[in-house]
């Protein structure tokens, strides 16, 4: 059969790996290079982050300062700290004089208290006794005047009991205090007339019939402090004298220093009481029974009488011809009670009833000049430190001084009152 050309189909070439076609994209990426790493490049960036880390810091450093300037804005004040011109004063027994009353004088005032104490004491044996009742009283007076009774004084009861005050005792006559008028009054000691348990009796008001018939028997008048006891007849346990003297002197030693205690706690801060011019006077108390059979009841009643001063006018009396005191000018004595204080005369000092009392000092102490803060503080006031030595003249009771000024950068005490600090720094 002849072939027609159309018959005739040309084999297909066998394609080679070589004649798939490539993507244009992939041809590319094929072509891509990593350039080498620029030099100038990491340098550039290096630089930039050391500016960077430096701005950091110059910000917070300036952050820094700022707070500290604020905190230390906060601390605005100035304290002026001096010390005070002083003086050592030796006292050898110089003896002063204090009175109750008048003016440039040194006033005293008299502080009376009185307390009672008791002890058990092994009984040894039984005797008769008879013994009267007794009690303390208040004694009072609501006269202008003073009144003296005599030893023995009698004091009745409503029932008709009388009781006697062993000793003469004298009575202040009224004050006026405040407007107010505060009758004269005096504790008293007093005594059962006749020894018996029927004298026994509690708190009561009391008559004086030898003032009857006179203006004074509604002036003066007492009444009852403490129970009547101690009134008996008949047996009576009965203890060693060595024991009785030795529990005796152990209660007189106690209440004395209570009944002190008890007076300087009520004594003002601005006032000092001294011991050893204060009396304490003692009295032996009837025994009672105790609740142990085989004991008895050892008693004894103290009466406290202490003088007071004032602390700023006893340093100013004592110190006065010791040294030269500028008018207007003070001191203050520093531990007056290491001084050794002591009546000159005990016999008319009494029962601190006088209007006088005399007395030596003994001893060696620091004066401390006063000095008016008030008015140095105002002088202060806005002023710069280098006008302070002029400032220091005027005050001539400071012996050296110095300033410190918050802020520190501030030159110049400020403007308020407030903000400025006086301390008193001890002399050395």
């Amino acid at each position: 059969m002849p072939k027609h050309i159309e018959d005739i189909i040309v084999p297909e070439r066998k394609r080679s790996i070589r004649d798939i076609p490539i993507p244009e994209g992939r041809r590319r990426a094929e072509r891509y290079e990593m350039p080498p790493a620029s030099k100038e490049n990491h340098s550039f960036n290096s630089t930039s982050n050391d500016g960077r880390s430096r701005r950091k810091w110059i910000a917070i450093g300036i952050a820094l300062l700022i707070l500290m300037f604020t905190a230390l804005s906060l601390f605005d004040g100035a304290t002026l700290a001096y010390v005070p011109k002083s003086q050592v004063v030796s006292f050898d027994g110089d003896s002063y004089t204090a009175r109750k009353a008048g003016e440039g004088n040194l006033l005293f005032s008299v502080i009376k208290l009185s307390g009672e104490k008791g002890s058990e004491v092994p009984a040894s044996g039984e005797k008769g006794v008879e013994r009267k009742a007794s009690g303390t009283i208040i004694v009072y007076n609501t006269s202008t005047i003073e009144q003296r009774l005599r030893a023995t004084t009698r004091f009745e009861t409503p029932d008709g009991k009388i009781y006697q005050a062993p000793d003469a005792i004298i009575i202040p006559g009224k004050k006026v205090v405040g407007g107010k008028e505060n009758p004269g009054t005096l504790e008293v000691v007093v005594y059962a007339e006749r020894p018996g348990k029927e004298f026994n009796i509690g708190l009561t008001d009391f008559t004086l019939p030898g003032l009857k018939g006179t203006s004074l028997f509604s002036s003066v008048y007492a009444r009852s402090k403490t129970d009547m006891s101690g009134g008996s007849t008949g047996g009576e346990r009965t203890v060693k004298n060595e024991d009785e003297t030795r529990v005796k002197t152990q209660l007189e030693a106690a209440l004395k220093e209570e009944l002190i205690s008890e007076a300087r706690a009520q004594v003002p801060e601005d006032f000092i009481l001294l011991p050893s011019l204060s009396l304490v006077t003692f009295e032996n108390l009837p025994q009672t029974d105790s609740t142990n059979e085989n004991n008895v009841m050892i008693n004894v009643h103290a009466d406290l009488s202490g003088v007071m001063f004032k602390r700023s006018d006893l340093s100013n009396h004592l110190i006065r011809d010791k040294a030269i005191l500028a008018s207007g000018e003070s001191v203050d004595i520093v531990e007056l009670d290491a001084l050794d204080f002591a009546f000159v005369n005990n016999a008319s000092t009494g029962s601190l009833s006088s209007d006088r009392v005399e007395f030596s000092v003994e001893g060696e102490a620091i004066a401390l000049w006063r000095v008016d803060e008030v008015a140095l503080k105002a002088d202060l006031i806005g002023k710069h430190k280098r006008d302070i030595p002029a400032i220091l003249n005027n005050y001539p009771t400071i012996a050296k001084a110095t300033a410190t000024i918050r802020p520190f950068w501030r030159s110049s005490f400020s403007e308020d009152s407030a903000e400025i600090f006086l301390k008193k720094l001890p002399v050395k």
